[in-house]
């Protein structure tokens, strides 16, 4: 131990390292050498002028004074060109390294610093250096384990979806009796296969459309369409689910633009939200599906009558395999994982979807369509994601510059799925409108959020949609 701590702090080591020398010589120079030498060149010059010229004081006094300001000249340069040094082989290497982390703080490991001083600072980026290859290693790694994963997920899926095909033609042919008749109690047997094959296949359906968002391999067909006749059919398709119930469906929507856009897509989100409000809505109830142009985007939503849905789960409820009905003792099927698709196909658009509920006074879900269409479809991470990391830092900013607040703040934003970086910087904003927060510590957490997304500029040209619509609401 005291091995170890001697070694650490061995006093000779610091004071004559290469670097400790480097910096003790130019204190030397600059601190003793030049004043020195210009003490010594005004005494002697002052000396002999006292010595040979008795006489003659106001010439004396004049060149006393031109000295004293050649030597305040000479010590002033003398340090403006040690400094110059100074600060080309200590600073600049020290700034280039300190520019380096911040490009691995935004996840770019490729980074090398090109030092080549032959001291401690040298050694430092070497050794930056090694770390961030073998970060780079461990990324690269990562991405491989990532694409395998997705694979996998493809592969699977398709391996298990190819039985499932003709073993529920069998089971069809069975149930009606095509091979002959049937007991009452085969018949409820068969009928009870029928349909777990069918919820299997549900099940490798939703990964396999998992594991197509995950590739960037999401299809879409786009074409010239009315989304109103596409929500009309959606909601027509759910009529004879929502009688079960007694639940009435109601459609509220203004004329809205023709785009291009997927309609089955869009239909598809539509009616797993409705499918949804259905199953969680009272007996007698009412849904509500709306639709309205805003700007560069259309707004839906479904609004029902329900159950509504805690903060937890709100925060949740997007993440694969969260199913809020765990806390209602599982009373519906399902995987888990049709809001995750969901929310696959709106970010895939450059969308937003989003909820808000309370508990016991129901939900409405929230998403958008952009006016114009995305065709180059970049990958989302669905399975595995680390947003919970990004999140995480997210909550510390918020707690750190709004105190307890902020994690009631940070949970808010959380449920709406406002957390990008420009749904953060509107949201700071209207806490600097407010007079929450002045411009300095505004500008502060603005920056700080900046760096977690690994983006130093803090510009608001690209505001969220869902942020649009919340400052149109105001």
């Amino acid at each position: 131990m005291w091995e170890l701590i001697n070694k650490e702090f061995d006093f000779k080591k610091i004071l004559f390292g290469k670097l400790s020398r480097r910096i003790t010589f130019l204190f030397v120079l600059v601190g003793v050498v030049a004043p020195a030498i210009g003490i010594y060149y005004f005494y002697s010059i002052s000396s002999s002028i006292i010595t040979n010229n008795p006489d003659f004081l106001l010439e004396q006094s004049l060149l006393l004074q031109t000295t004293a300001v050649v030597i305040i000249a000479l010590i002033a340069l003398d340090a403006g060109i040690m400094g110059f040094f100074v600060s080309r082989s200590i600073a600049r290497p020290i700034a280039d390294l300190h520019n380096a982390t911040r490009e691995i703080e935004k996840g770019n490991f490729t980074i090398r610093t090109k030092i080549n001083t032959n001291d401690e600072i040298g050694a430092l980026s070497h050794a930056f250096n090694k770390t961030t290859m073998a970060l780079s290693k461990m990324e690269e790694e990562r991405r491989q384990i990532d694409k395998a994963k997705t694979e996998f997920l493809s592969i699977t899926s398709h391996e298990l979806r190819t039985p499932i095909t003709p073993m529920k033609a069998q089971l069809q042919m069975l149930e009606n009796e095509y091979f002959g008749k049937l007991s009452k109690k085969q018949k409820e047997s068969i009928s009870v296969i029928m349909r777990n094959a069918e919820r299997l296949d549900r099940i490798i359906e939703d990964f396999l459309e998992i594991s197509r968002i995950e590739a960037a391999r999401l299809r879409f067909a786009f074409r010239q369409t009315d989304l109103r006749d596409t929500m009309n059919d959606t909601v027509g398709m759910m009529e004879g689910f929502a009688k079960e119930k007694n639940i009435q469906l109601e459609i509220q929507s203004e004329k809205l633009p023709m785009i291009e856009v997927d309609p089955d897509r869009v239909s598809q989100v539509l009616r797993n939200l409705v499918h949804n409000a259905i199953k969680f809505s009272h007996e007698n109830s009412k849904i509500e599906v709306h639709a309205i142009t805003k700007k560069d985007h259309i707004l839906f939503g479904v609004k029902d009558c329900g159950v509504g849905m805690s903060s937890a789960d709100k925060i949740q409820i997007f993440e694969p395999f969260y199913q809020v009905e765990e806390h209602l003792n599982r009373k519906h099927g399902g995987t888990g994982l049709g809001l995750a698709i969901c929310r696959g196909i709106i970010e895939s658009q450059k969308g937003k979807i989003w909820v808000e509920s309370k508990q016991d006074q129901g939900s409405t879900f929230y998403f958008t369509i952009p006016l114009k269409p995305v065709y180059e479809i970049e990958p989302i991470k669905v399975l595995f994601s680390p947003k919970t990391e990004i999140e995480a830092k997210i909550k510390d900013e918020f707690t750190s510059i709004l105190g307890p607040i902020g994690i009631v703040e940070f949970d808010d934003l959380k449920a709406k799925n406002a957390l990008g970086s420009e749904d953060i910087f509107d949201y700071i904003d209207t806490l600097q409108q407010e007079n929450i927060l002045n411009s300095f510590h505004a500008q502060k957490f603005k920056q700080h959020i900046g760096r977690i997304f690994g983006n130093e500029s803090i510009s608001k040209e690209n505001l969220s949609l869902e942020n649009i619509e919340k400052t149109e609401k105001r």
